[in-house]
């Protein structure tokens, strides 16, 4: 039972050309997804968006970084509020205390936040349409991209919706504070504006790198009236369902998230190009993309359009939809659809087995046993990929400190796409000579399938990642049908085999945009998916008269050449610069100083200041080092003349302890670490505003709780700690260490940390 599953001929030439064309299609795809439209000017008709136009409030926001709690912020802050209210909107700014309570890890923070609400009110409203995006900034980066690009495409489509006059629904602009470092803003929001029985329908904007199209890459439950709003009225619509799981694997969150918890609708949108910029100094306006700015604007303004003038009750409707990009075109369906899909494939797969089992090209125990081998090429690309990141930061160890974002991945992709070939036709090679061509020809459409079905019930967003290109198994089964007719019969079945190929082709693309997602620490990912995607055309190779363990060799020296190209293209220079940590810390109640850097490969510059591994020897006190990041280093440094902050405790009981907190010098971030068991921290300010936040237990025991204040208000703060207090130790924290003695500018190639603990000074005293 080793027969041919298809009489192909042997035509190597032809089999190279379907899959040159194969390959075409995906690149083609990728081209797509990777465009964004181009920039309008400034002179388009004013009902349009225009990126030219939105470009001077980037400026505005972007001339330097705006942290909360900094006077570069307030700037930007009553910059916003001047142009919306030019705009006709009743606008206002909403000072609130909110508090993020963590994710369980003894951390918690709180932020004084100001957001700004600009309203349009609506003639008949059905609901809210709120628009959104964040004005502050990292501390490390003037935040071009992160997010005043997302404000500036906000501002501009509210100026065409106000010109068009007074719409169904109100129209509010929400430009949140403190997002950065809490999700404050929507926090504050979300919590003083409950969601209610008229809908609201958030239209957030976001970016995580500074160039690439505008991703809807997340979504509220139940979104198919609003996947069909957006396909039909945003002029560039781009998203994908299965991005909504990948996203839930980054360690990210945006303000979309307490709004999804307030219980809003609505749609979250990113560009992620050059992520490697992503919170850095060159998060500027000579790095973000014009045109990654008009694709979030226009889709923005053409959602808002039609979300303004409907009955948003008719959002309603108790189901989702999937939605992806295919050539160009933006595919949505109601999730109904995914189990038929999943099971057409599914049912082509049996058929095709059937066959080619009634031909005697098959058996059962055959292709069981070439679906369980099967696992060993997605094994061996999975653990090829995990292990190129560290091969990449042995070779060079400043990747170490890249976040797995780099300038150029395009060549260590590469590698892991011709591996994870190796590593296919290898198998293929073994399997087919061993169990015969039809059970390796099917066992991979036999997982697809599979896999297809089985998140169609489990993640149904999902599903079409793989159901889709499990559809080569109805082309395989047509050309198996034909096969035995005439020449021009054959000839349309794998013409009909060809074709549905192109769904996995284009699947095999979209793993590019994985890789630009998640950087290359989570590079298995796209690594086996892309054996996955490359498997359904392993038939086209039997046209090959050629001994088949030539590719699989071939393949994997390509990829140690891909890599060494890499190595060679993406390098540290003045243009790409790496980052370096440095910040100094002192401590006011014995006079010890240092500097400290969690960077793991410590650059000429970093090492004139740390000197040592670990911060056993730096002096500083046991609550800062206890909360340091495992493998910060340290160094002596002189001892600036910097006022102590205060913690007095007021009250002290075994069941609670209450202290006033406040920084002498003025620092607008200050936290406690908090040694004991601590259960619930409540603030209370001066003119009596209170949050509290409940404290869970510290990962490792001993460990002090973490409780962070941002924005601090000059007179400080009063803060309750409910539980049994042993002591406590507060520190103030500042931006900026260019005026410390001792320290020099960075070189040319360095650049400041993302890290934004990077180029603070921190003062610590103990609580008396």
């Amino acid at each position: 039972m080793r027969g041919r599953i298809l009489n192909l001929p042997p035509r190597p030439w032809a089999a190279l050309a379907v899959l040159v064309a194969l390959a075409l299609i995906g690149i083609g795809n990728w081209a797509i997804d990777a465009t964004p439209p181009a920039p309008v000017a400034a002179d388009a008709p004013e009902d349009e968006f225009s990126a030219d136009r939105a470009w001077h409030t980037v400026e505005a926001m972007a001339a330097e970084p705006h942290p909360m709690g900094t006077p570069a912020h307030d700037a930007v802050r009553d910059h916003l509020v001047g142009e919306l209210a030019a705009l006709g909107f009743a606008t206002e700014v909403q000072t609130e205390l909110a508090r993020d309570s963590g994710e369980g890890d003894a951390l918690v923070r709180f932020g004084l936040v100001d957001n700004i609400v600009a309203t349009l009110p609506g003639t008949d409203p059905t609901g809210t349409v709120l628009l959104t995006s964040h004005y502050d900034s990292v501390p490390s980066g003037p935040g071009a991209a992160d997010a005043a690009s997302g404000v500036a495409a906000i501002l501009e489509s509210a100026r065409a919706l106000s010109l068009e006059g007074p719409h169904r629904n109100d129209v509010v602009v929400l430009i949140t504070d403190g997002e950065e470092m809490g999700l404050f803003g929507a926090e504050a929001y979300a919590r003083t504006h409950p969601a209610g029985d008229a809908p609201t329908v958030v239209f957030n904007l976001e970016a995580r790198g500074v160039s690439g199209p505008s991703l809807m890459f997340e979504t509220s439950t139940e979104n198919a009236a609003l996947i069909d709003v957006f396909a039909g009225a945003a002029p560039h619509p781009y998203g994908d369902s299965s991005a909504i799981e990948a996203y839930r694997q980054l360690p990210n969150d945006t303000d979309f998230t307490r709004f999804q918890e307030a219980g809003y609708i609505g749609l979250n949108n990113a560009f992620i190009g050059g992520a490697s910029w992503y919170h850095t100094p060159y998060d500027d306006t000579d790095h973000l993309d014009p045109a990654s700015l008009q694709h979030h604007g226009a889709n923005t303004l053409g959602t808002a359009r039609a979300l303004a003038a409907m009955d948003l009750a008719d959002l309603d409707t108790g189901h989702d939809q999937t939605f992806f990009g295919f050539l160009g075109l933006f595919v949505h369906y109601d999730d109904t659809w995914n189990l038929p899909l999943a099971l057409l494939g599914f049912a082509a797969v049996i058929a095709a087995a059937a066959i080619a089992r009634a031909r005697d090209a098959l058996s059962l125990p055959r292709l069981v046993l070439a679906m369980l081998t099967f696992l060993a090429p997605v094994a061996v690309s999975g653990a090829a990929a995990v292990g190129l990141w560290p091969l990449l930061q042995a070779l060079r160890p400043g990747y170490g400190d890249q976040y797995g974002l780099l300038f150029d991945r395009t060549y260590y992709f590469l590698a892991v796409l011709a591996f994870a070939v190796a590593a296919l036709t290898a198998w293929y090679a073994a399997v087919r000579r061993r169990l015969g061509e039809a059970a390796a020809a099917i066992a991979p459409l036999a997982w697809l399938a599979v896999l297809g079905t089985a998140t169609a019930f489990a993640i149904p967003g999902l599903s079409f990642v793989f159901a889709v290109p499990a559809l080569a198994a109805a082309g395989l089964l047509v050309a198996m049908l034909l096969d035995d007719r005439t020449r021009w019969a054959r000839l349309v079945g794998y013409g009909c085999f060809a074709l549905a190929l192109i769904p996995a082709a284009v699947q095999l693309s979209w793993t590019a945009n994985l890789m630009e997602a998640f950087g290359l620490e989570l590079a298995a990912v796209p690594a086996v998916l892309i054996v996955l995607f490359a498997a359904p055309a392993l038939p086209l190779l039997t046209m090959c008269r050629f001994r088949l363990r030539l590719v699989p060799a071939a393949a994997a020296l390509a990829a140690l050449a891909l890599v060494g190209a890499g190595l060679a293209v993406d390098r540290f220079d003045a243009d790409h610069p790496r980052q370096a940590y440095l910040s100094y810390v002192l401590d006011a109640d014995t006079g010890t100083a240092a500097w400290v850097s969690t960077d793991l490969d410590r650059s000429d510059w970093t090492s004139r200041y740390v000197t040592e591994d670990g911060l056993e020897q730096s002096g500083l006190p046991d609550a800062y080092t206890d909360a340091a990041r495992p493998g910060t280093g340290s160094g002596p440094a002189v001892a600036a003349d910097l006022a102590a902050p205060t913690a007095l405790f007021t009250a002290r009981t075994g069941t609670a302890a209450t202290l006033q907190v406040a920084s002498a010098r003025g620092a607008n971030t200050m936290w406690l670490a908090v040694y004991g068991t601590v259960d619930r921290a409540e603030v209370v300010l001066a003119d009596g505003t209170a949050a509290e936040v409940p404290v869970a237990a510290p990962a490792e025991s001993g460990d002090p709780a973490l409780i962070w204040f941002y924005d601090v208000p000059a007179e400080g703060f009063t803060i309750t700690l409910h539980g049994d207090v042993a002591d406590a130790t507060v520190f103030d924290q500042t931006h900026g260490i260019e005026d410390l003695d001792g320290y020099t500018d960075r070189p040319e190639g360095l650049m400041r940390s993302r890290d934004r603990l990077s180029d603070t000074v921190t003062v610590a005293a103990a609580a008396v």
